[in-house]
């Protein structure tokens, strides 16, 4: 809901720079749907780095699973 009334303040204050005129409404409709594009867009993109940080393992955790699996220790 807060994204919601975020995306609402920033369309007004980008609106404010136009007069009030039949062509208000047109840019409103666009600003929006702009501002909303690029809020998705965002949570996409923080969605798949934060996927990523939690699937990849390092160096080290990979190295330990594997000397664990086969018995060895260190490295050749």
């Amino acid at each position: 809901m807060n994204e919601l009334i975020e995306l609402h303040k920033k369309m007004f204050y980008y609106l404010d720079t136009f007069m009030t005129n039949s062509g208000r409404d047109k840019a409103k409709s666009i600003i929006l749907d702009a501002l909303k594009k690029d809020a998705v867009e965002a949570k996409m993109q923080n969605m798949r780095y934060d996927n990523i940080r939690k699937t990849a393992k390092s160096y080290e955790e990979q190295a330990r699973e594997y000397y664990e699996k086969y018995g060895t220790h260190g490295e050749f």
